[in-house]
């Protein structure tokens, strides 16, 4: 389970930086976080990207991810 990534520009700065947070595991089997949080340490934005439901065992293929099947469902 990442808790950090950090990522960096050409010159070697440090760019952004993601963390996850609230990590709970589902089906016994999957861990997922309720919360990334991204910084832009260039710019100072942030993003929050936060997630209340995740649904496994859908039914979805792996050839239901084909390039030709997912430029169908533009």
């Amino acid at each position: 389970r990442a808790m950090r990534i950090d990522y960096y520009d050409r010159k070697g700065d440090r760019l952004k930086t993601l963390d996850y947070k609230g990590y709970r595991r589902y089906l016994d089997r999957y861990w997922r976080a309720d919360e990334l949080f991204m910084k832009n340490h260039q710019t100072g934005k942030t993003t929050t990207l936060a997630f209340s439901t995740y649904k496994f065992k859908t039914g979805l293929r792996e050839r239901d991810f084909t390039p030709g099947r997912l430029k169908r469902l533009r």
